[in-house]
């Protein structure tokens, strides 16, 4: 909990909630679009895995392979969806580093699709494309060495892709587990104003109106955009890590009691005192949850 501590003050201090994404920026990057991320991982970090491209339809999709070196076997694959609030790119200081460290440990490769973000795309264009990329996995992969995984956004678009899949007819992964994951971009539960005022790093404001140009002017609670309101049947076993002090914890609750009223038991990891993405930053708590993690993938 000391390290969490000071992780939130740190945060605070730098103010960093309300100068990720303003909606200044959405209106900047609507005019003046961006070109997707196309760089390659830290020195540090290729040093601990190896990463090839191999893009699919102009969108750069990345594979990863854990470095051999006394690492032991490989024990399956993980499709990775990396978080940003449907509007930021990969971040190649926070999430190449991740990455690495969950290969490594998970001893698996991974994929990772950079998908098109909003506000100069929506989800309607994002879905296509992920299941092009999870078609092509299968291609060459069993769907039982196969899951989903992803942070913040990521964790609720690797959710809302375990639905498009079922409609698609496809193959399941085996499970999805989903890391601090935004369940309903409309944030509607009644307990996320007060969370708000201890969240150290997520606004709502901002959220919302990132998640409003995600969706296009579609509703907000279609289930693609919003996965926790979607049908539970036909569903990978879902695994949630969340943590008290994250903006998106009290809609994860909120999923977390109606798949119990409705009969699904999904997997439940919550730190009291967590931030966004607590088991991503150093720290004990984040080593305990990958320890979890291989637990959840192995059974």
């Amino acid at each position: 909990m000391h390290n969490l501590g000071v992780t939130q003050r740190l945060l605070r201090a730098t103010g960093v909630r309300n100068r990720l994404f303003p909606v200044a920026k959405l209106e900047r990057w609507a005019a003046h679009p961006r070109r997707p991320y196309t760089g390659r991982p830290p020195k540090r970090v290729l040093k601990r895995i190896d990463v090839t491209r191999a893009d699919l339809n102009g969108h750069p999709v990345y594979q990863v392979s854990p470095r051999p070196a006394g690492g032991g076997e490989i024990t399956g694959h993980l499709l990775y969806l990396h978080g940003g609030a449907y509007v930021l790119d990969l971040m190649p200081h926070f999430h190449w580093p991740a990455i690495a460290k969950l290969a490594n440990t998970l001893r698996r490769t991974m994929t990772v699709p950079i998908y098109p973000i909003a506000p100069e795309h929506t989800y309607r264009e994002v879905f296509p494309f992920l299941l092009q990329v999870y078609r092509r996995e299968l291609e060459t992969r069993d769907p039982s060495s196969i899951a989903f995984m992803g942070d913040s956004v990521g964790g609720g678009m690797a959710f809302a892709l375990c639905h498009a899949v079922r409609d698609a007819g496809l193959t399941p992964p085996t499970g999805a587990v989903l890391l601090s994951p935004w369940m309903h971009v409309a944030l509607p539960d009644p307990d996320v104003p007060a969370v708000a005022k201890i969240d150290p790093f997520l606004n709502p404001d901002d959220l919302r109106a990132a998640g409003i140009r995600y969706a296009g002017g579609d509703p907000l609670d279609t289930p693609l955009v919003s996965p926790s309101v979607g049908p539970l049947t036909g569903l990978p076993r879902l695994t949630v890590f969340t943590g008290t002090h994250d903006v998106l914890n009290p809609d994860a609750r909120a999923f977390r009691k109606r798949a119990a009223a409705e009969g699904l038991d999904i997997g439940w990891y919550e730190l009291d005192g967590g931030v966004h993405a607590w088991m991503l930053l150093p720290g004990r708590a984040a080593a305990h949850a990958l320890d979890q993690i291989t637990k959840v993938l192995s059974g």
